[in-house]
């Protein structure tokens, strides 16, 4: 059973009169418009504990949060093995910074705080690291998977699946998110 948004025919033509008399309104009196509109989409969004929970379900969060939890998984395996290597020392070096920038990468996008500072490439940011953090953890995996040190072969697998199954496809959907807002889609003009 289809519900109609307008519930008579005099609610469809009120509703067209209201948009043709916003099309033919002044600039100031459009942009006022423009503003409140945003205004209630922003406040529309659902939060929960300061955190758009839209972003934290959607595909980027959702993958951002897998990037963290592989990403720890592998760096306290990496930190219990026993001994100082230089595989261990570069996989450490990159793996934790690499973690720091994924967590300040979901706490922007999932408070919005990005908004607040527009003059930071957030999205490209995102991109560069994922693609980054794809191509280093698929090598640093393997060298370290080649050790023959127990606890750095299960670093070393977990980083190769975090490369695989995190960072590659959140470098795919990063970089769609960057290209949709570097070229908004735009309404079709009638």
């Amino acid at each position: 059973m289809s519900q109609s948004y307008y519930t008579s025919d005099a609610g469809r033509d009120a509703g067209a009169a209201a948009w043709n008399a916003a099309q033919n309104a002044p600039p100031e009196v459009k942009s006022a418009a423009a503003d409140y509109a945003t205004q209630q989409a922003r406040t529309e969004v659902k939060k929960t504990c300061g955190m758009d929970m839209t972003y934290v379900k959607s595909i980027n969060g959702l993958l951002k949060a897998k990037q963290l939890g592989w990403s720890f998984l592998a760096f306290i395996l990496m930190c219990f093995q026993v001994g100082i290597s230089v595989q261990k020392i570069f996989f450490g070096l990159f793996v934790f910074p690499t973690m720091l920038c994924v967590i300040v990468l979901f706490f922007m996008f999932a408070t919005h705080f990005y908004e607040k500072k527009p003059q930071v490439p957030w999205f490209q940011a995102d991109v560069g690291i994922s693609a980054g953090a794809t191509v280093y953890y698929t090598i640093m995996a393997i060298v370290v998977m080649f050790t023959g040190k127990p606890l750095l072969i299960a670093s070393g697998v977990f980083a190769l699946v975090a490369a695989l199954l995190a960072f590659a496809p959140g470098t795919y959907y990063s970089y769609q998110r960057y290209r949709e807002s570097k070229y908004p889609a735009t309404e079709p003009l009638e």
